[in-house]
């Protein structure tokens, strides 16, 4: 290999490396930033997608360029590819049941903790210089005393295929089920995003690496273009992945009747909220909320410059239900009801500053004409 060829190959392994780092430290910071348990839930979710494959890719360059350093680390690479079929399948889950309590059963982590443990179960009775052996050798098995074993330590690919082939059939089928309630829906208020559908076939990439790894000999798969492919491939999924999570671009399924999203913890937090709507079984609501819509309300009606001004007065103004605005905001503005106001109150009090009949004028006499109760809510709401 010469010293360019060393050098792409080195640069190829580590974008995936490089790429699924920092999403899963976006990913963390924006863990402070949530408005429900299930979002909380979900976010740690992909943390630990992304940490499986950070790890897979990881030890999958020590593989190529530390191979004494790679028989330390070969446990770490096996845990990396066969949990992260599971931890996507979760997400998935998750996304399709936002407005649901998740019922995941544990049993899905038990299959890899029994592979798990047989192999470093058996790596303690193998010695050392065998498993460097192993790795340096590049081949999908050694002849001799341990040969079985080496068939084990290089199996990791197929078992990532066979883990992905089990849990997309669980994937496929619960997006037809799902597709299937949201689009019969005469009641639906947010129509399912299709980005999701996008995201798993940007993943379907890591089933073809995995039939390359078999198929191709082992010292040609990481100077091959199916490595660049896959290696860019995959990073435009955690990418992906990760923009949608944190700007809630999720996967939601919610009827007028029923559209909640368990909200009750966040907003028994907040000032506006109000107590349970009073539910009418016959009342349907015709608006349709857009930020253009919003916007042109609140820009040329001011609303806001009541003090008194509440969530249901802006609710029933765009024909929604109350839980339906609260989250648009949440979801396109990331603050609550309130500050989302006092944003405009401040706007308009900014506005009224820059007047020439106000010059002069203390901010003290100007707050309420913005909105504001009084000083002290202002402050409040300029320092929140």
């Amino acid at each position: 290999m010469t010293d360019l060829q060393l050098y792409l190959t080195t640069l190829v392994m580590l974008v995936p490396v490089f790429t699924s780092g920092a999403c899963m430290t976006l990913t963390a910071f924006s863990r402070a930033n949530n408005f429900t348990k299930q979002e909380r839930k979900l976010k740690n979710i992909v943390i630990l997608y992304l940490l499986t494959t950070f790890l897979s890719w990881t030890t999958v360059f020590c593989y190529l360029f530390f191979p004494k350093a790679f028989v330390y680390l070969n446990m770490l690479c096996l845990i990396g590819f066969v949990m992260a079929p599971v931890f996507f399948f979760r997400i998935i889950r998750l996304l399709t049941r936002m407005e649901e309590k998740e019922r995941f059963s544990p049993l899905h982590y038990l299959v890899p903790a029994l592979i798990g443990a047989v192999f470093l179960g058996w790596s303690l009775f193998v010695p050392y210089d065998v498993q460097v052996t192993i790795v340096e050798s590049r081949e999908l098995s050694i002849a001799g005393h341990y040969a079985a074993y080496s068939r084990l330590f290089t199996s990791k690919p197929l078992l990532r295929l066979i883990f992905m082939l089990v849990y997309y059939s669980f994937i496929a089928n619960l997006l037809v089920r799902y597709y299937r309630k949201a689009n019969h829906s005469d009641n639906l208020v947010i129509k399912p995003a299709r980005w999701v559908i996008f995201l798993i076939n940007l993943s379907l990439i890591f089933a073809f690496s995995s039939v390359m790894s078999i198929l191709l000999p082992r010292k040609d798969i990481t100077s091959s273009v199916y490595a660049a492919i896959t290696a860019f491939v995959i990073s435009g999924q955690f990418i992906v992945l990760t923009f949608h999570i944190i700007r809630r671009k999720y996967l939601l399924y919610a009827a007028h009747d029923n559209y909640e999203l368990r909200l009750t913890n966040y907003e028994s937090k907040n000032t506006d909220y109000e107590g349970p709507e009073q539910k009418d079984e016959h009342r349907h609501y015709s608006g349709k909320l857009t930020r253009h819509r919003l916007n042109t309300y609140l820009r040329k009606q001011k609303p806001y410059l009541k003090g008194d001004f509440k969530i249901t007065d802006l609710a029933a103004t765009m024909d929604v239900n109350r839980s339906v605005l609260s989250a648009f905001i949440n979801r396109n503005y990331g603050m609550n009801f309130n500050r989302f106001v006092n944003q405009w109150r401040l706007k308009e009090l900014e506005r009224l500053r820059a007047l020439p009949a106000n010059k002069g004028k203390s901010v003290t006499r100007l707050v309420t004409k913005a909105g504001f109760t009084d000083l002290r809510q202002y402050f409040r709401a300029k320092n929140n």
